[in-house]
């Protein structure tokens, strides 16, 4: 036994020693470095509607350990108050911003704001990965990382699509940007605001001319659920050296699901409901005000401002983008000729109804009516032949319907009481002199 116990060391040794080499020769010698695309679905808060996108870096060290960054460009002091107004004007400052390893950022996106997140392998090179790696460590420092943000242009999807098409030589938009969308970017903002019909409607009134072209797959890309979808078509070369291409994106992988009922995936309809609501109203309205108004005349008032200082107002802040935003899918709006900010003018007039408790028609108002007319007709019918594209095409069709109302108006009120007339009190005051002895 004893023998055996001393050679047994000695055999060990042996075989270690032969197997040392080809065990070295087999380590890796240094760390290797992938890049993940981690996409995140929609959440309950209207900022988290659209989705999400960020980059995950994992650097694989030659033991075997794996460190893993994730990187955001989706940050700003979302407790600033100014937010929304430096939105509109195209003040608005973005960073980039590392959210933890993918525990962390799993936990973050998933857990704590209730939503999908998937993570998808990108066949890089290592040197493509690297590039990418280290273009995100420096762009996170605090003297790099902020950018101007744009909603569709330069936002959390954009900035990474950007990052992968500039290490991938172009191969993104290469491959997509001569293929057509089937969406609008109208049919993705009515989607982020799904579920919320007041911002739905905001949207539909505020947002140009420029969400009803068409775009292409490159461009919308800057939805996340694209994102997903379209770098598995991109095809690039086989980063393990095979022969061919593969496919830019693997297969998603959810690390976490939602557990609150599901967002909403239906575009917001509420324009298509509320403009015909606003032309049958108009159109009833105007007739009931022009055959029975004299004899309600706070009624006929309530009817005049109930569509003209909504219209006006929207109007003036047509105008106010239109001179003031640096935007320009707010500055390219249509619907300037259509709801007009000279609409206010009937909200006075309105005003004078009420207080006066009859109906008057200033000299400026047939006049007023017929270009009012004019205008909102040319804009419908511009839209009808082509030289206008903006949706939702109700809307102009919606302010016509209170154009020709106004119009009759001022036809049955014409022979009535005229703004020149005397008030009643004084021609009654001046027929009882008359008579006096």
């Amino acid at each position: 036994m004893s023998g055996i116990g001393v050679r047994m060391p000695l055999l060990l040794l042996v075989l270690l020693w032969g197997l040392g080499p080809r065990v070295a020769a087999a380590a890796p010698t240094e760390a290797t470095v992938r890049i993940d695309l981690i996409t995140v679905g929609p959440g309950d808060a209207l900022l988290t509607r659209a989705g999400h996108v960020a980059l995950m870096v994992t650097e694989t060290l030659p033991d075997g350990r794996e460190l893993s960054r994730g990187y955001n460009y989706g940050d700003t002091d979302f407790s600033d108050a100014s937010v929304p107004l430096r939105f509109l004007f195209g003040e608005l400052t973005f960073f980039l911003a590392a959210t933890g390893d993918l525990y962390d950022t799993t936990e973050h996106y998933g857990l704590l704001q209730d939503r999908d997140v998937y993570r998808q392998r990108l066949a890089l090179s290592e040197g493509q990965a690297r590039s990418v790696a280290e273009h995100l460590a420096a762009q996170v420092l605090p003297e790099h990382r902020e950018y101007r943000y744009h909603y569709l242009e330069a936002t959390c999807s954009t900035k990474a699509r950007d990052v992968l098409d500039e290490a991938t030589g172009g191969a993104l938009r290469e491959q997509l940007e001569a293929q057509l969308d089937p969406w609008t970017v109208r049919d993705f903002q009515q989607l982020t605001f799904a579920g919320d019909p007041v911002l739905g409607l905001v949207g539909d009134l505020m947002f140009g001319r420029m969400h009803d072209r068409p775009i292409s797959r490159y461009y919308a890309l800057m939805w996340p659920e694209r994102m997903r979808t379209a770098l598995m078509e991109v095809r690039v070369p086989d980063p393990a050296g095979g022969a061919g291409l593969v496919a830019l994106a693997g297969p998603p992988e959810q690390l976490a699901a939602r557990g609150g009922p599901p967002i909403s995936r239906q575009r917001n309809p509420i324009t298509w409901i509320v403009a015909p609501l606003v032309l049958a109203w108009a159109l009833l309205g105007g007739w009931w005000v022009a055959r029975r108004g004299r004899s309600r005349p706070r009624l006929a008032a309530a009817w005049l401002v109930s569509w003209s200082l909504p219209a006006g107002l929207v109007g003036a802040a047509i105008v106010v983008l239109q001179l003031g935003s640096s935007v320009p899918q707010l500055r390219s709006n249509e619907l300037m000729a259509s709801l007009l900010v000279s609409d206010l003018l009937l909200v006075g007039l309105a005003w004078r109804w009420w207080r006066r408790r009859a109906l008057v028609c200033p000299r400026w108002l047939p006049s007023y009516a017929v270009v009012r007319l004019v205008v909102v007709g040319a804009a419908v019918g511009a839209r009808a032949l082509g030289p206008l594209i903006q949706q939702p095409w109700i809307v102009p069709l919606a302010s016509l319907g209170c154009g020709l109302a106004l119009l009759g108006i001022v036809r049955a009120l014409r022979g009535g009481v005229s703004e020149r007339e005397p008030p009643a009190s004084a021609t009654t005051g001046a027929s009882a002199r008359a008579t006096a002895p």
